[in-house]
């Protein structure tokens, strides 16, 4: 899987073709109109110019999509794209955005196609709101600010004149997803963009007016919005959905490598695992040489977003051998962000082994679409590029009507744990029989 930052986020938005079961695009054609294909309002030459880019994005969306509209039926989004066309000549630049964003969520809306983002041009991008947010089960917290405004650790109660909670229902439905959960690992990289919240209604555009509640006392704060390139200076790699690098909480531990271990409690190997890269077979045999001295294993996919399919052949060999796999020895962590190759890996280890899921349900999908081909659409009011998926990676059955794997220990995701560096899921690991 390829991975591909989309202003700050990682969208790893296009997985390397899966040892499992793929289906491959069709081989019949289409070619893209060189004009609108129905009579609208749209006149104006630009408006023009960006109903033939909806056009062509339709016709590419059939040409490579294998099942494109497995979410939603054909006509149904064929009236939604035609709806767009004869008014985008009317809207302003983030409504169009916003729209063009909805659009394109309607394919993925009953999951399965999380990597179909439609995003902005490099360099089209709009503002972005000053700070990082996760929503936790108890409330949607920043855990990081550029500036120093004091907004770090507050809870985040409204955005404009609106509460938190009218702000997330308004953006739900422009997040693609492979299942309910990818939506809270996804929503704050709509919800951070100034464009986004402008196109919705929600704000008006210049400095934006923000309520939080800091130790009981709420307060409204008026921040100026940050340039996208500068957020992502600020933010880096996964900037809008990472929880951010931490030295008390191991999974968020800044350690140079994508794969390591560490010995708990003297009977715990601990075996972190941060974005899919290349396990070689010397590092699979020092796993199962440590586990053999071990009473637990922990696999911590906890925030791996992903990567290539392909190179963790030899870690899911160790984890299937004996040693390892047996009854109440193999845990596996996951979270919201454990998505695209790293929902592969934890489907195939839930199929094939033992293992005990512990944490929240996985953002990834068990048999969903992928390896996303971007279609450029440089004549809408803010150019944009749209993912379209080319192949489906089939890691459970096919018939699986999962779209993620629930944990056998479901663990709250709390504010309180997170700001006091406690980690329940790791803890649960421990504690268990």
């Amino acid at each position: 899987m390829k991975r591909n930052l989309a202003a700050g986020l990682v969208l790893v938005a296009a997985c390397a073709q899966s040892p499992a079961v793929t289906t491959t695009p069709p081989t019949t054609t289409t070619v893209p109109p060189t004009a609108p294909t129905t009579t609208s309002s749209t006149t104006t030459s630009a408006g023009v110019a960006a109903s033939v880019d909806l056009d062509g994005f339709l016709a590419e969306l059939e040409m490579t999509h294998p099942e494109p509209f497995h979410g939603v039926s054909r006509p149904e989004f064929v009236t939604a794209l035609e709806e767009l066309k004869s008014g985008i000549a009317d809207m302003t630049p983030a409504v169009a955005l916003v729209e063009t964003m909805r659009l394109t969520a309607l394919l993925s809306s009953q999951g399965r196609d999380g990597h179909q983002f439609a995003i902005p041009h490099d360099n089209a991008d709009g503002p972005i709101l000053p700070f990082k947010i996760y929503e936790f089960d108890d409330g949607v917290f920043i855990t990081a600010e550029h500036g120093e405004q004091g907004l770090d650790g507050a809870r985040l109660v409204g955005i404009g004149d609106r509460p938190i909670e009218e702000v997330l229902a308004a953006v739900e439905p422009l997040v693609p997803r492979d299942g309910p959960a990818t939506v809270p690992s996804f929503r704050p990289f709509f919800t951070l963009r100034g464009d986004v919240l402008v196109g919705l209604g929600l704000i008006a555009p210049g400095p934006v007016e923000i309520t939080v509640d800091r130790d009981g006392t709420t307060e409204t704060v008026t921040v100026d919005l940050i340039s996208s390139a500068e957020f992502q200076a600020w933010g880096g790699p996964g900037g809008f959905t990472f929880l951010p690098e931490s030295a008390v909480l191991i999974y968020r531990r800044s350690a140079g490598t994508d794969f390591w271990m560490e010995d708990l409690d003297g009977d715990v190997l601990y075996v972190r695992y941060s974005a899919v890269s290349q396990v070689g077979e010397d590092s699979a045999a020092e796993l199962l040489e440590r586990a053999a001295l071990a009473q637990k294993v922990v696999l911590d996919l906890r925030h791996n977003p992903g990567g290539d399919n392909h190179t963790y052949v030899f870690l899911l060999a160790a984890l299937q051998n004996e040693v390892v796999n047996q009854p109440g020895r193999l845990f596996v962590l996951t979270d919201r962000v454990t998505f695209s190759a790293a929902s592969n890996l934890a489907t195939q280890i839930e199929q094939t082994t033992d293992a005990v899921f512990v944490g929240e349900a996985m953002g990834g999908g068990l048999n969903f679409w992928d390896d996303v081909k971007f279609y450029p659409m440089p004549h809408l009011p803010v150019p944009m590029r749209i993912g379209v998926s080319t192949i489906y990676h089939q890691m459970s059955v096919p018939d699986d009507p999962r779209l993620t794997i629930d944990p056998d220990i479901d663990v709250p995701v709390l504010s309180s744990d997170y700001f006091s560096g406690r980690d329940p899921v790791l803890e649960a690991v421990l504690e268990a029989d």
